[in-house]
């Protein structure tokens, strides 16, 4: 009797020509055939079949059943060829979870690449078995081993249901306490590799209840820096979709200015990725005030992006306290936050080093139309301040009320003109004067004042180049094109004697100005035989 279809298909998988072989394992598989006979056939080949037929056989066996194969399957877990090795994997997998106890027997002896094949196998199946012998492997694998086999199981765990997701963590909770025990054993030795994939695969369940579990890794500093690292980076998974507690914060921004660099960008990484709770921006200054500068520059970046009014709050506080490259950056960063006003304006009043006032003048001046009366009577109360008391730090402020409020700024500078008039050194009362007359809040009698004192500080030099450089003339010219009654005013003055007036005249009687002529002939008139009215008067001869 004739061997049927079926029977001759089996027969040419012992057939010499190695391409019959193949045709023959790739037909059975597409057949789908259930039969005993066709898979003893398969998994005869794969003992000896080489690493083509090797890779059709087990896809065959998976597609038909390969649970009287295993034996033959588990060496080829070991395969040098990762084609068999991956083939092998879906082959035992399609067997299901009685294969854990066989495939984790050949852990013990398991090269990396064999490890790596039964990890996938363990990940692949995803039961509680399955897992735990995974687990168990973690306690002598090393740091690939490990990694490889956390790896594995992310897209086991994406899938999970709830309560497959809370039995792996109570499983991967059991792999650390057991680390942590041999940790705590005299002679104990933890393989840092397992505790930190353990970490890893916390991270991929996504659990909120498992935060307190990595912030405790996260933050202990009697664990090795790499694995606090392994701990930030699972956190960033389990907070994906909730906020960091304040204790947590505070445990980032230690861990963000470790020594060890590794951890350290981890650290701000992850701060940089979470939605911070309210007003736990602060809990960042001290890494704003890190001696590594990157450092500093990344959180400012940070703060910038982040809207609340505390992050705000404490770039200001850069501004104010740090070294000036830090402060021009915080500076940079505050550019309309409008919200922090009344703290820039604290700042402002605060400081009298003359690079940081410039830095928060040019971060108050696109807001100025906002500053409200009580801020602008701080800034007015702190120039009077500092002008009275003789000391810097009047310049910012004055520079933004000379826009913002002009007017009741000039008030309060003469009353600080007034009380200083009479007191020494006068050069006190001549710089406030000056600041009046500076822009557009003088009065003619204002720069009039002022042309006076200086005119009373003169040396009253009548030569050219002396008088082209005295500023008291220069003020008195701006007066006289402005239409202001200079003789009058000179006339009345009690501050300025016959040598003053005498100067000046020949001054404009140098500049050919009809004032001059005036000028003399007063000093003429109220010097009778004085000296001074001699002068006036060969000076009007000579000129006529």
């Amino acid at each position: 009797m004739a061997a049927s279809p079926l029977v001759r298909i089996s027969q040419l998988l012992a057939h010499p020509d190695p391409d019959r072989r193949v045709a023959a394992a790739i037909v059975l598989g597409e057949l789908k055939v259930k039969d005993a006979a066709a898979r003893k056939a398969l998994a005869a080949t794969l003992a000896d079949g080489g690493p083509r037929l090797q890779r059709h056989a087990l896809e065959a066996l998976a597609q038909i059943g390969a649970s009287s194969a295993v034996d033959a399957i588990l060496p080829l877990l070991g395969s040098p060829d990762a084609g068999v090795r991956a083939a092998a994997v879906e082959a035992l997998v399609s067997v299901g979870e009685s294969v854990v106890g066989p495939v984790q027997a050949r852990l013990a002896e398991a090269d990396h690449d064999e490890r790596r094949t039964i990890d996938a196998v363990l990940a692949r199946l995803g039961g509680k078995e399955a897992f735990s012998a995974l687990l168990s492997g973690l306690a002598d694998a090393d740091e690939q081993e490990a990694t490889a086999a956390a790896v594995a199981m992310r897209a086991q765990i994406k899938d999970a249901d709830a309560k497959r997701r809370k039995t792996y963590f109570a499983q991967l909770t059991k792999v650390l306490d057991a680390q942590a025990k041999l940790a705590s054993q005299k002679d104990g030795e933890p393989n840092v590799a397992a505790i930190r994939a353990a970490l890893k695969i916390i991270g991929y369940l996504e659990d909120p209840k498992s935060v307190a579990v990595l912030q405790a890794y996260a933050t202990s500093k009697k664990q090795p820096a790499s694995v606090r690292q392994e701990a930030l980076l699972a956190l960033r998974f389990a907070l994906a979709n909730d906020k960091p507690d304040a204790k947590l914060v505070s445990a980032l921004v230690e861990a963000a200015g470790h020594d060890d660099r590794a951890l350290a960008q981890t650290a701000l990484i992850t701060l940089a990725g979470l939605s911070l709770p309210a007003r736990t921006a602060a809990r960042l200054y001290p890494l704003l005030a890190h001696p590594d500068l990157e450092r500093a520059k990344f959180v400012i970046d940070m703060l910038a992006h982040n809207p609340s009014r505390d992050a705000a709050e404490v770039l200001v506080q850069v501004v104010a306290e740090q070294e000036l490259r830090r402060a021009k950056l915080a500076a940079d960063a505050l550019q309309g936050r409008a919200e922090v006003l009344s703290e820039l304006v604290d700042a402002l009043v605060a400081t009298d080093d003359r690079e940081r006032s410039r830095l928060l003048v040019r971060v108050i001046q696109p807001s100025l139309a906002k500053l409200k009366k009580p801020l602008l009577d701080k800034l007015r109360a702190a120039i009077v301040d500092h002008l009275q008391a003789g000391t810097g730090g009047y310049q910012g402020p004055l520079e933004l009320l000379r826009e913002a409020d002009p007017d009741e700024t000039a008030k309060a500078l003469r009353e600080v003109y007034a009380k200083l008039k009479r007191r020494q050194p006068p050069e006190r009362a001549t710089a406030v004067l000056r600041m009046i007359c500076r822009g557009e809040m003088a009065s003619q009698e204002d720069r009039y004042e002022l042309a006076s004192r200086l005119l009373a500080q003169s040396h009253l030099d009548t030569s050219t180049t002396a008088r082209r450089g005295d500023t008291a003339l220069q003020e008195l010219e701006r007066l006289v094109n402005s239409g202001y009654d200079v003789v009058k005013a000179l006339g009345k003055d009690r501050a300025l004697g016959l040598e003053t007036l005498y100067y000046v005249g020949f001054h404009f009687v140098e500049e050919g100005h009809p004032l001059g002529d005036d000028l003399l002939q007063h000093v003429i008139e109220k010097g009778g035989r004085k000296k001074v009215a001699t002068m006036a008067k060969n000076k009007l001869r000579l000129d006529a």
